[in-house]
């Protein structure tokens, strides 16, 4: 039995002497991102940029919404042929409204993207260097792991240095007809 502790014994001993503490860090990198308010700002100019929009669409909606009930007020009126033409029409103008829509959202959904990548890439230069001052081995986003302690959290540290920074965010107008 002794002879099984020594062996355990020397095993923790002698493997143990590998391991090395680091120091870690966790940061909550979609709060940076999310509260940053160059960020709020861009995203608030998105908007109003978008309202411009709003209104063209909003009337050829009000178009297609009438055609659609002129179609529907004239089929006993019109011979077979004469209500296929004008359904073919209205398919056509509602399949070129819906594409110009999904263009649209798709053209800022990317802007936002991008604005949220320039915002992220500023933050990993921001995590290297407090790594490096700080020597921690390891950096986790707040997302890949389940518990820590608070103190690990260095959220606050980084978003004070991010509001230093003057990130330049500009965004390309919807510019189709």
């Amino acid at each position: 039995m002794r002879f099984i502790y020594l062996i355990i014994f020397l095993t923790v001993n002698v493997f143990s002497s590998g391991v090395v503490s680091q120091t870690i860090a966790i940061v909550d990198v979609q709060s940076l991102i999310d509260n940053n308010e160059i960020y709020i700002k861009t995203v608030k100019e998105i908007e109003n940029n978008q309202e411009k929009y709003f209104e063209k669409f909003s009337k050829q909606e009000k178009n297609l919404e009438e055609m659609f009930l002129e179609i529907e007020n004239s089929k006993l009126i019109l011979n077979e042929t004469e209500l296929n033409q004008k359904i073919e029409i209205y398919n056509n103008q509602l399949m070129d409204f819906t594409n110009l829509l999904d263009d649209f959202n798709t053209h800022y959904q990317n802007q936002i993207i991008i604005i949220r990548e320039i915002i992220l890439k500023e933050i990993i230069i921001l995590l290297e260097e407090y790594a490096i001052n700080n020597n921690i081995d390891l950096i986790l986003d707040t997302t890949s792991y389940l518990i820590a302690s608070n103190s690990l959290d260095i959220t606050k540290k980084i978003n004070k240095d991010l509001m230093q920074l003057q990130i330049e965010m500009d965004f390309k107008d919807f510019e189709k007809n």
